[in-house]
């Protein structure tokens, strides 16, 4: 009988763009007398991934930390629901540690994202890296080809980590860093968001050796390019500071330069583009 349920009004943060196309909201009922943990666990996000965390707010109160990997873990006293309805809205706090996310709240830090992320940064860079380390030691895929690392070598590419998604280097006093991410091939300079994601792979090799050959030939006094013709296939847009490729291609970079680079390396093997920038 509905005088021995509760209602549950449940809701939950988007955690990507297109996530929030469908309404997260939803009701359901559990029986009168059940354990608000065993509620919060019941309605948890049907988003299953490892490493996430959520934290539950019922009715205004920050009250609980969940994740995948540990359920609910109660930052205030469980208790029986007797009256309702009850609004349970989770949040997401996208993938701090929801093991020191809980030690974090159930010692008394606010509930705010904003600061937790920052201050959960360089142990979440730290955990990264080692497990790209773990990664190069334990995996014998590498991300980069061969003659791609011995081309990036040949011009001055300190390569400090290469692993199966990821490959590291220095050049010229600059950081650098290469990502798969899904069919992307990801491009990092420094600090800051990527200066390129380029598909098909072998294309990002290409542009990668493409650069760092330009940036010696600048060094040397040579113009940064060569004079060659372009290969037809590659055409780029311009828009909010990126150049973007049209067609089955990917290709976006943040330069003019970089654009440049892209088409002068487009549908030439690494072999191909060491000779033109060498002749």
């Amino acid at each position: 009988m509905p005088w021995r349920s509760i209602e549950l009004r449940v809701d939950r943060d988007s955690v990507a763009m297109g996530d929030d196309v469908q309404p997260h909201a939803g009701v359901m009922s559990v029986p009168r007398g059940t354990l608000l943990s065993a509620a919060l666990e019941r309605s948890s996000p049907e988003i299953r991934s490892r490493g996430w965390s959520w934290v539950a707010v019922v009715d205004r109160e920050v009250t609980a930390v969940w994740s995948v990997d540990h359920g609910v873990r109660m930052l205030v006293p469980d208790r029986e629901l007797t009256r309702g309805p009850v609004d349970i809205h989770f949040r997401y706090f996208v993938q701090i540690d929801p093991a020191w996310l809980f030690d974090r709240l159930s010692t008394g830090a606010t509930a705010n994202r904003r600061e937790l992320e920052a201050e959960y940064a360089p142990i979440a860079r730290e955990k990264y890296r080692a497990e790209l380390r773990r990664r190069e030691r334990e995996i014998d895929a590498r991300l980069l080809s061969a003659e791609c690392i011995e081309a990036i070598r040949h011009y001055g590419a300190d390569v400090t980590l290469h692993a199966d998604v990821a490959c590291d280097f220095t050049h010229a006093g600059e950081t650098w860093a290469v990502r798969r991410a899904d069919t992307m091939l990801q491009v990092f300079r420094g600090s800051g968001g990527p200066i390129a994601s380029i598909r098909p792979h072998a294309l990002g090799e290409a542009w990668l050796v493409g650069m760092l050959g330009a940036s010696v030939r600048r060094a040397s006094g040579l113009p940064e390019l060569p004079a060659a013709d372009r290969l037809p296939g590659l055409e780029f847009t311009q828009a909010g500071g990126r150049w973007m490729s049209r067609g089955a291609t990917v290709v976006q970079v943040d330069s003019e330069h970089a654009a440049d680079v892209a088409g002068l390396v487009f549908g030439r093997s690494i072999a191909e583009i060491r000779t033109l920038l060498e002749g």
